[in-house]
């Protein structure tokens, strides 16, 4: 990520909460076929890197870069990997837009809920086809905001989503990448494109309830997009919705895989 663009997540303990809950076989599931054992591979905004260690056991006796530009999570992936034992993880501190690696150093790439964030897209997949090797492969899956499906509906939740949708995107983000991401691919010189679409079902409504109404709470204050009253209705409302006893909070994530050129 660049100077234009704001990691609308951020960092808190809510949100480590809820990145820690991702891993490979669920969020890497479409990726993971693709890996072969002696893979040198890179994890693009690794996060705390709970995903990164299932691509780390895919790749066998290969290697994870694993990368992000923010400092607390390059020392969190490298807390992870020590305690799963692992020691074919490499984390570093790195920009997606300027990749400090040489061409042509990869087999793969993989890269999970980054793009959303990216003012510019295409120059982030510029550095990925420079580093990668002829008929290397990259996996990028990113949500798309339109796709998600709650239960029970109500107004206030419906009116949270659209206020995170609003926040991200003035933070340099697109809420809706995960439909361009084939277009994308394409623009950037990759072939053999596939495209996928599936459904982060959350096991506890509060992960994603705790989220949304810190970031609505974050973003107001800096934005003055919403007045207080709002703000507090809306943080209210899904905090309330999170303890409904047959709920539902169901995102979209599209999945896309592709080659570059030999």
């Amino acid at each position: 990520m660049g100077t234009k663009e704001t990691y609308t997540p951020g960092y808190s303990e809510v949100a480590l909460r809820y990145m820690k809950r991702r891993h490979a076989a669920r969020d890497a599931a479409f990726f993971l076929p693709q890996l072969k054992p002696g893979m040198r591979m890179l994890d693009c905004g690794c996060g705390p890197g709970t995903i990164t260690v299932g691509l780390a056991l895919a790749v066998g006796d290969g290697l994870v870069v694993a990368v992000d530009i923010e400092s607390s999570q390059v020392a969190m992936t490298e807390r992870t990997a020590r305690e799963h034992g692992l020691t074919n993880i490499e984390a570093r501190q790195a920009n997606v837009y300027d990749l400090p690696f040489p061409d042509r150093s990869f087999d793969a790439i993989f890269s999970h809920a980054l793009f959303e964030h990216l003012a510019d897209p295409l120059a982030a997949l510029s550095q990925f086809r420079r580093v990668l090797r002829p008929d290397g492969l990259v996996g990028i899956a990113s949500p798309d905001w339109d796709g998600v499906v709650y239960a029970p509906k109500t107004q206030e939740v419906h009116h949270a989503i659209k206020a995170y949708i609003k926040f991200q995107a003035k933070n340099g983000g697109n809420p809706f990448v995960g439909r361009e991401l084939g277009r994308l691919l394409s623009d950037a010189g990759f072939v053999g494109i596939g495209l996928g679409a599936t459904y982060d079902c959350y096991e506890r409504m509060d992960l994603i309830c705790d989220l949304l109404a810190e970031r609505i709470e974050n973003e107001a204050q800096k934005t003055g997009l919403l007045d207080v009253a709002t703000v507090s209705r809306l943080s209210a409302a899904l905090k309330q919705w999170a303890t409904h006893p047959v709920s539902l909070f169901a995102q979209c994530f599209v999945t896309a895989i592709g080659r570059a050129p030999s």
